[in-house]
């Protein structure tokens, strides 16, 4: 049985309505329980917008079921977020480009990695080519 995000975060969360009802599921269920990287990465978005610790929500959501995909790709995201202050997103593009300089204005990868800032191609450099 596929799990989606809502019965992670109900697993997950100490508040959840849902909660009871999951943990109904997840003892009877636990063994036939799968789930996507996708799954992990919108986890990675909710802890970041409810301003939880996204390492270990997305640590824990990998370690309650078989994450199909790439789960090493989240976590580590999940760590830029906290210990960096990545958004999300950039942190997975971090993770992604798998130490390749990124091509981006964006400000955030100037400490952690090469980056071509789009911000420094002036009108010359782009009439040269």
């Amino acid at each position: 049985m596929y799990a989606e995000t809502d019965f992670l975060l109900a697993l997950i969360k100490d508040d959840d309505w849902l909660g009871e009802a999951a943990e109904f599921v997840y003892r009877e269920h636990r063994d036939e329980l799968w789930t996507s990287q996708f799954t992990l990465i919108e986890l990675l978005m909710v802890a970041y917008r409810e301003e939880r610790d996204t390492e270990r929500v997305v640590s824990n959501a990998a370690n309650l079921v078989e994450v199909r995909g790439d789960v090493e790709t989240v976590v580590t995201a999940a760590t830029y977020v906290e210990d960096h202050g990545f958004t999300p997103f950039d942190a997975l593009h971090l993770v992604e480009s798998n130490g390749d300089t990124i091509v981006s204005s964006d400000e955030t990868y100037a400490d952690v990695t090469s980056r071509l800032d789009l911000k420094g191609i002036d009108d010359e450099g782009l009439r040269n080519h």
